[in-house]
C-alpha cells in the first residue's frame, strides 16, 4: 500500500488513462457518469453481453483500499455485489447497479423511522456475515486511538474555545469504546443514508463501503444524525431518545453505547472542523456532542 496518497488533482489527470484501461479489460461501453462526490469517478456501463454494470474508479486513499474485500465477504447480502476487480488495483471495482438508484436520504416522503428501520435491516445482515480469517481490514480500535491522540494535539495547539471537560470525554470514548464492544464485525465504515440505494434486486442495497474491523456501533452515528437532523426539531433530546431506542431494538447494540459513539465523534469531528478554520461548524458538532451526552 502506498505511504503518501496521490493528491485528488494528480489523480484527476489519471482518471480518463484509468477508465479507458478498464473499459478495454472489461469490454465496456460507458453511459452516463452517476452523480458523486469528488473521490471517485463512478460511471453506468454495459459489458460486450448486453449486462448492465457500474464502472467505479476511486481516489487511492486509506478508507477506501478494504471496499473490494469488504463486497466480497458480505457476497451481494445487503450490499451491491463485486462482479469483477483488478487484483493490482483495489481502487477499480465493476459493480452491480442500482436501479432506480434513489437513495434513502431522499426519500422524504417515508417517516425517519421507516428510513432507520430500513437502513438498520441492512446493516445487521453486514454485520452476520461476522469477520473472514486473515482479512485485510484495519481495526476500530487503531483509528479510533489514532483519532483521539489527534483531536487532542488539535485541542492543545489550536486552542479552539470548545469545553475542555467534553473533549476529554470524547477522546477517552474513542480509546475505550472499541474494547469494551460485545462482539466484532467487519462495519461498514460510511454508513450514512446517502449510501443506501433503492434497488431492483432486493429493495434497497448499500454501497460506498470504508471497511473496518471492530464494534458494530461505530456505524450507528451517522445513520442517527443524517437520516433526519435532529438538531432541526425543536426539542432535538425528544427525538434523540426514541430514535437511539429504535436503533438499540433493532440492532442489538445498548442505547449507552450508540449514545457514546455520537458523543465520541461528533467530539472527533469539532477538533476536525477547527484545524480547517470552520469555527461554526466545528462549535455545532460540540453542542450536539453535548446534548448527547446529557440525554438519559
Amino acid at each position: 500500500m502506498p505511504t503518501v496518497w496521490p493528491t485528488e488533482e494528480s489523480w484527476r489527470a489519471t482518471v480518463p488513462g484509468l477508465v479507458a484501461r478498464y473499459v478495454e479489460r472489461w469490454g465496456l461501453t460507458l453511459g452516463e457518469d452517476h452523480v458523486g462526490g469528488t473521490a471517485s469517478r463512478v460511471v453506468r456501463a454495459r459489458t460486450a453481453d448486453g449486462v448492465d454494470v457500474v464502472l467505479k474508479v476511486s481516489l487511492p486513499h486509506r478508507e477506501a483500499r478494504g471496499e473490494a474485500a469488504a463486497l466480497r465477504w458480505w457476497d451481494g447480502d445487503g450490499a451491491v455485489r463485486l462482479l469483477a476487480e483488478d487484483p493490482d488495483d483495489p481502487y477499480a471495482l465493476l459493480l452491480e447497479p442500482c436501479v432506480p438508484g434513489t437513495r434513502l436520504s431522499d426519500r422524504h416522503d417515508l417517516p425517519a423511522e421507516q428510513r432507520l428501520e430500513i437502513a438498520a435491516g441492512l446493516l445487521s445482515r453486514l454485520w452476520g456475515h461476522g469477520v473472514p480469517p486473515d482479512h485485510p481490514f484495519e481495526r476500530v480500535e487503531d483509528v479510533a486511538a489514532e483519532w483521539a491522540d489527534l483531536l487532542e494535539e488539535r485541542m492543545r495547539t489550536l486552542r479552539p474555545s470548545y469545553d475542555p471537560g467534553l473533549v476529554a470525554s470524547g477522546a477517552r470514548l474513542l480509546r475505550e469504546l472499541p474494547g469494551t464492544a460485545g462482539c466484532e464485525v467487519v462495519v461498514h465504515g460510511d454508513f450514512n443514508p446517502g449510501n443506501v440505494l433503492q434497488s431492483t434486486r432486493e429493495p434497497w442495497l448499500v454501497i460506498d463501503a470504508k471497511p473496518m474491523v471492530g464494534d458494530p456501533g461505530y456505524d450507528l452515528s451517522p445513520l442517527l444524525m443524517q437520516v433526519d437532523d435532529p438538531f432541526e426539531h425543536p426539542d432535538p433530546a425528544a427525538v434523540l431518545v426514541p430514535r437511539l431506542e429504535l436503533l438499540a431494538g433493532l440492532t442489538g447494540e445498548p442505547v449507552e453505547r450508540l449514545r457514546a459513539w455520537v458523543v465520541a465523534r461528533e467530539v472527533e469531528a469539532a477538533l476536525w472542523y477547527a484545524s480547517r478554520d470552520e469555527p461554526g461548524p466545528g462549535a455545532d458538532c460540540l453542542h450536539r456532542a453535548g446534548l448527547v451526552a446529557d440525554l438519559r
